[in-house]
Order: C-alpha cells, then sequence, then structure tokens
C-alpha cells in the first residue's frame, strides 16, 4: 500500500505504456464511466487477487522474491554482469593448476637451455638424411612382424584343431575298446 510513496523514474515510454492501459480498461469498462467508479472496481479486483494470491505459499515466496527477479531479468542488470567475464574468471580458476605446471615446466626449459651443447646439434640435419632410409626399414619390420604373427596364430589355430580332432578321436576308440570288453565279458 505504500508504493506511491516510492519516487519512481518515469518514462515516455512508461507513460505511453500507461495511457495504452488505460485505454484497454475504458474499452472494458465503458467509457462512460466515471473515475471514480473505475478506480473502485480496480481496487476491488486487486483486492479479490491478493486473497487469491495469498492462499498459496509458493505464489507467496515467488511474489515476495519478484522485485529480485525483475532485477536480475533486467537487460541492464545483465549488460553490467557481463556473462563471458564469469565464463572467463571460472575457466581461469579451472585452469590454475594446469597453468602452474605450465609455468614450472617453462622455467625448468629454461635452467635446461644452458645444458644444450650447440656442437653436437650442428650434425642434425646430416642424421636426420639417415634416419629416413632407418625409419622405412623399421616400417618394414614392423609389418613383417605383423605378417609373421598372423602366420604364427593360423599355425597355433591348426595345431589346436588337430588336438582336438585327435582328442575326439581317442574318445571314440577308447569308447569303442570298452564296449567291446563289455561283449567279451558278457559272452564268457
Amino acid at each position: 500500500k505504500q508504493w506511491y510513496q516510492r519516487r519512481v523514474r518515469v518514462s515516455m515510454e512508461d507513460i505511453a505504456m500507461l495511457e495504452d492501459r488505460v485505454a484497454q480498461m475504458e474499452r472494458i469498462f465503458g467509457s462512460n464511466a466515471k473515475q471514480e467508479c473505475a478506480t473502485k472496481q480496480i481496487e476491488e479486483i486487486n483486492l479479490k487477487v491478493d486473497k487469491m494470491l495469498g492462499k498459496h505459499p509458493k505464489t507467496q515466496a515467488l511474489l515476495k522474491r519478484l522485485g529480485e527477479l525483475n532485477t536480475v531479468t533486467d537487460p541492464s542488470f545483465i549488460m553490467r554482469y557481463d556473462p563471458s567475464k564469469f565464463i572467463q574468471q571460472e575457466y581461469v580458476a579451472a585452469s590454475t593448476n594446469r597453468i602452474q605446471k605450465a609455468a614450472v615446466q617453462a622455467a625448468k626449459v629454461e635452467e635446461l637451455k644452458g645444458v644444450v651443447n650447440p656442437g653436437n646439434l650442428k650434425s642434425v640435419t646430416d642424421l636426420d638424411k639417415r634416419m629416413g632410409p632407418l625409419t622405412l626399414k623399421c616400417l618394414q619390420l614392423h609389418d613383417n612382424g605383423e605378417e609373421v604373427n598372423k602366420d604364427i596364430n593360423e599355425l597355433v589355430e591348426r595345431w589346436n584343431g588337430i588336438l582336438s580332432t585327435l582328442s575326439e578321436q581317442f574318445v571314440t576308440w577308447d569308447n569303442l575298446l570298452r564296449k567291446a570288453e563289455e561283449s567279451l565279458k558278457d559272452s564268457d
């Protein structure tokens, strides 16, 4: 009830919006209605809405935080608190350990720069020319090794197949011998 005591800045857009709203209200309540009558009806409607909203605790909680919600959804609020800055800050905070490790490693590289002997590095271009054929040979050996592994796996599979077949054959022969021995015992 003390909303009228606050000082509020009103822009021309706000006034235009209010005038449009009054025009809508006049259409609803009629243009011949007296101002006092329209004010009384609006007050009654406001009381009914307040009573209706007062029955629901969730709605009451929402109404209490409505000002905060209006503030947060206001575009000027969003412009003041640029989300990209928050994202950048969170990224930097999350990357702190990685950045610290990188700084330690960079310091270690700086320390080890003096250890490297430039005289040994002069022949790198000559060694690079010799490494090409060696790398090619290494790749060929790797391919040959894969082929040999494939052949060995195939040989092992065949060997297991032979052993399985022999085992089955021995079991079959054992069963035949048992049956023959039993039939001999039965005939005696």
